[in-house]
């Protein structure tokens, strides 16, 4: 009784989860291009900065104040969603690169903030990831939070931490590096310059807009990615389990009518055996 309520859940869980995913998949294609063309942003403001300005680029300072952008889900049996995404993130802290330098976390997600908790790293803003409670008015909230903090040098790199969905069946975590932009390569450099823009107002100015409307844009992103994952996720977890469940019911039920079996047969050569005594 206990398997068949278990099995109950599960198939709840899988059918609420393909429902949300139903859902979200509608936008899997249009996210694509939303995520490529804010990575095409990312490219030619890196080639900007390194022709018009220093600002926003790698700063060269032996301890550097990350900021670490996380998201999880809040609850689990999502298969590897929340475990994958924790492991990234404690690996990234204690790198020896990143060993010296000093994190600060805003963990989005039930998941990441107990690790969080658990880890004792210093979390500067936190919040469940449910869309009932995590809108895009909050993240922009968030966004703006941390973008103060980044041109205030408070903090002097901002890095997001998620899963990319590319299919149901394949969810890979990305450790991505959002402010300062990361420069591109020399021929990517050079085609960009072969382009002859010219910017106005002014590189600053224009950089800062640039460099806000990215952090948001990249966030917003990856939310969306990771609520695609982890219903895909616990979708896929939750069919393994009620097929798993099935096979432990039926192979409950076939021991109990072998024991069944067993004592209807001791108890009927019991009887033969009582008879041929009383016929001895």
């Amino acid at each position: 009784n206990s398997l068949q309520n278990m099995q109950k859940v599960m198939r709840a869980m899988n059918m609420i989860s393909s429902i949300k995913l139903k859902k979200l998949y509608s936008l899997k294609d249009s996210l694509k291009l939303f995520t490529d063309s804010i990575d095409r942003i990312n490219l030619y403001t890196g080639a900007i900065l390194s022709k018009y300005s220093n600002s926003g680029q790698s700063k060269d300072k032996k301890t550097l104040n990350i900021h670490i952008v996380v998201f999880s889900a809040d609850k689990g049996l999502c298969g590897t969603h929340n475990s994958s995404i924790l492991k990234a993130l404690e690996k990234y802290i204690e790198n020896k690169d990143n060993s010296s330098n000093k994190c600060e976390i805003t963990a989005i997600g039930n998941k990441s903030i107990n690790f969080c908790r658990r880890k004792d790293y210093n979390i500067f803003q936190q919040s469940e990831i449910s869309e009932k409670v995590f809108n895009r008015e909050q993240l922009s909230i968030f966004s703006d939070n941390i973008f103060k903090r980044y041109t205030e040098a408070k903090i002097d790199k901002i890095v997001a931490v998620g899963n990319i969905f590319y299919s149901t069946l394949i969810q890979e975590i990305e450790i991505k590096q959002l402010l300062p932009f990361v420069p591109p390569s020399k021929d990517v450099k050079e085609e960009i310059y072969s382009l002859n823009f010219n910017i106005e107002p002014d590189p600053e100015n224009f950089i800062d807009a640039v460099s806000r409307e990215y952090l948001l844009f990249k966030l917003q992103s990856l939310l969306l990615n990771s609520y695609l994952s982890e219903h895909s996720s616990r979708m896929t977890a939750m069919e393994n389990a009620t097929n798993n469940s099935q096979d432990l019911i039926n192979k409950y039920v076939s021991i109990q009518n072998h024991a069944r079996q067993a004592s209807i047969t001791n108890e009927l050569i019991e009887i033969v055996s009582g008879k041929e005594a009383l016929k001895g």
